[in-house]
């Protein structure tokens, strides 16, 4: 890349990160904007490079597999919007102290957020002074780790050159003391005509002399080698091969039944894992802590209401979220979502550019605290999904709606008992 940096430069990293055919570009105020291969017209980075990211088979580590990581991941794309143009000290001392205790800006993975904020910040990362290295060396890192990953083609020019510590091999280890040679074994570990080293020799004096006739007791290992677990005991000779061969079959069959095993113990994911039911929203306010989130209480049936946060904050009105019926998935390990816990996720339709986000809509008329189904999927939910095994990004590339709005799961509709759930985006995502 020549002559590029900013924002539209951002963008177009982000097109060829994920190989797509589309390249944005610049409007004539400067605002990024790319023609997409259905015909629209998308404006704003965060938008354009959220659509992009949704293209890439990758579009679940690059939007953040979970409700948390997606909402953390828009957080950061409006923020770089916003805060880092014109790029200033304050704005990337922000950067830098975030990265001081995490690898990339959210999750354990680089995600569209990463490669904004690194087109963004390039100009002044590749010139900071000497002097402010020691200020930055957070950013300078995680610059580094994209520069050598991300980015390993060289789009931006001219790279970053950290001066890097210098590998130092730790000194040798002292020397063994010598080995104590036992006085039976001192005239056949000595040369002909040489006498032992003076302090083998002190030993072999000290060592008590073995009296005529007597054996040595075998070491345990020996011992329970040799011995048969039925019939007459073999002779030593038999004995160490029988044994031999009894290890080796014994260390083949554990191999050969390992991976079975293993293939045994995986478990497939499937939609009645999930606790779905349907539930009302009863109180609704703006997350303190984070412009893109939802704090709510959720009625779906319990003693009392649960607390669940929602990204949905950019998406839909406040007064829309309140006593809306909603379908929330209750089985998921409570989280912490920006200092506030959450137990429990409203289950959204999206559409491919994620520019339109909406819960699905619930039938009238259908009672608080109703598990959703899916035709022929007839388990029972877990008791907790367990991150893990990551059972929710296997299932979401399989959720989905079709043509008609309805949203399914492998083709077959979510039912209530007053018919199918819907939704107004059509041939979308449901997460």
């Amino acid at each position: 890349m020549s002559g590029e940096s900013g924002p539209i430069a951002a963008a177009r990293f982000v097109a060829r990160s994920v190989g797509s055919s589309e390249q944005p570009a610049a409007s004539t105020s400067g605002q990024v904007q790319l023609a997409t291969s259905s015909g629209s017209l998308l404006s704003g980075l965060a938008t354009v490079c959220t659509h992009l990211a949704r293209q890439s088979t990758r579009n679940h580590e690059l939007l953040g597999s979970t409700p948390e990581l997606q909402a953390q991941v828009a957080e950061w794309l409006t923020w770089a919007t916003v805060e880092l143009t014109p790029l200033m000290d304050d704005k990337l001392l922000k950067l830098n102290q975030h990265l001081t205790s995490c690898t990339y800006l959210v999750g354990g993975s680089a995600t569209v957020a990463d490669l904004v904020v690194y087109g963004l910040v390039h100009p002044a990362v590749v010139n900071f002074p000497a002097a402010q290295t020691l200020h930055f060396c957070n950013l300078l890192r995680w610059y580094d780790l994209l520069q050598n990953t991300a980015d390993a083609a060289g789009f931006f020019q001219p790279r970053l050159c950290l001066s890097r510590p210098r590998y130092m091999a730790p000194p040798a280890p002292a020397p063994s003391a010598p080995k104590v040679v036992p006085a039976a074994a001192a005239p056949a570990a000595a040369a002909p005509g040489n006498g032992p080293p003076a302090a083998e020799a002190k030993c072999a004096a000290a060592a008590p002399p073995k009296e005529k006739g007597t054996k040595s007791a075998p070491s345990k290992p020996a011992a329970a080698a040799a011995e048969p677990s039925d019939g007459p005991a073999p002779d030593a000779k038999g004995g160490k091969k029988e044994s031999g061969k009894e290890a080796k079959g014994a260390n083949k069959g554990a191999a050969a039944t390992t991976p079975a095993a293993a293939k045994a113990g995986e478990e497939d994911a499937t939609i009645d894992m999930l606790d779905c039911r349907v539930g009302r929203i009863v109180k609704v306010d703006k997350h303190p802590n984070a412009d893109a989130l939802y704090l709510e209480e959720i009625d779906v049936g319990e003693e009392k209401p649960r607390q669940v946060i929602s990204g949905l904050r950019n998406f839909v009105p406040l007064e829309q979220m309140q006593d809306r019926v909603v379908v929330v998935v209750c089985n998921l390990k409570p989280a912490k979502m920006r200092d506030i816990m959450s137990y429990g996720m409203v289950l959204c339709a999206s559409d491919d550019a994620h520019g339109k986000v909406e819960p699905v809509l619930v039938p009238d008329g259908v009672p608080i605290g109703e598990r959703l189904t899916v035709e022929g999927f007839t388990g029972t939910p877990v008791e907790e999904i367990n991150p893990k095994k990551k059972i929710l990004e296997r299932l979401f590339p399989d959720m989905k709606t079709n043509e008609a709005g309805t949203p399914v799961y492998k083709g077959k509709p979510f039912v209530t008992s007053k018919g199918p759930l819907s939704s107004s985006v059509l041939n979308g995502w449901v997460k």
